[in-house]
């Protein structure tokens, strides 16, 4: 049943884009790994064009390239322009600064549209930000700040049915976590309650063959 908010106050914009996946038309886009490249960057700092090609863009990448796939992703409402610096290199230029909007997320229906290197690129990216998260957690004190957090991992063997389950109910909790998002939020508006940042991170995947996983015994008698 979708969620309807109890009360009239207006969902915030940036809370309520992350709800949504993104469309297929987005999901084409993303098929460049540059673009998604500059997606993750921008969702964790502000940065213009020619900073991301300094910064990552290496030989391949020159700031005129990366100007085009920013100026791309603004149109695909992926980036907006949060600032306009004048000077720089050329006399009355302007440099762009852009923040990413909202976070892309991959529904079963826009997944399978990304070629299977694009794939391949946007788990590395996702494993390694979130991993980026877990540093700045333990760097910081706070990964075990709260007694009840969760940090499990285990290895199993399922069949299919098992399998298609497990996802059905993962990406269940996924868009449930989305909801209490909102939820929180609409509370926070009427209370004032500071927020509580938090990561979640959901993972299932196959293992090889040879992985370490515990055997599963029926009991006897």
């Amino acid at each position: 049943m979708p969620y309807a908010p109890p009360t009239k106050q207006p969902i915030p914009a940036d809370i309520l884009a992350t709800r949504m996946p993104v469309s297929q038309s987005l999901a084409k886009a993303l098929a460049h790994p540059l673009r998604m490249h500059i997606l993750v960057e921008t969702n964790k700092r502000a940065m213009s064009a020619t900073q991301f090609a300094n910064h990552f863009g290496g030989d391949d990448v020159t700031p005129t390239k990366a100007n085009r796939h920013f100026r791309y992703l603004e149109k695909l409402g992926c980036l907006e322009l949060v600032e306009e610096r004048t000077g720089g290199r050329r006399r009355g230029g302007k440099e762009k600064i852009y923040k990413a909007v909202a976070r892309s997320m991959f529904d079963e229906s826009t997944w399978p549209l990304l070629p299977d290197s694009v794939q391949g690129e946007v788990t590395q990216v996702i494993f390694s930000s979130y991993l980026e998260r877990v540093v700045e957690a333990v760097a910081a004190g706070t990964i075990d700040a709260r007694e009840d957090r969760h940090f499990t991992w285990t290895g199993m063997h399922y069949d299919q049915q098992a399998w298609n389950e497990l996802i059905e109910r993962m990406d269940d909790l996924f868009r449930f976590s989305l909801e209490l998002r909102v939820q929180a939020a609409l509370r926070m508006i009427q209370s004032g309650e500071e927020p509580i940042p938090i990561t979640v991170k959901l993972g299932c995947f196959e293992s090889p063959k040879d992985a370490d996983v515990a055997p599963f015994e029926l009991p006897q008698g």
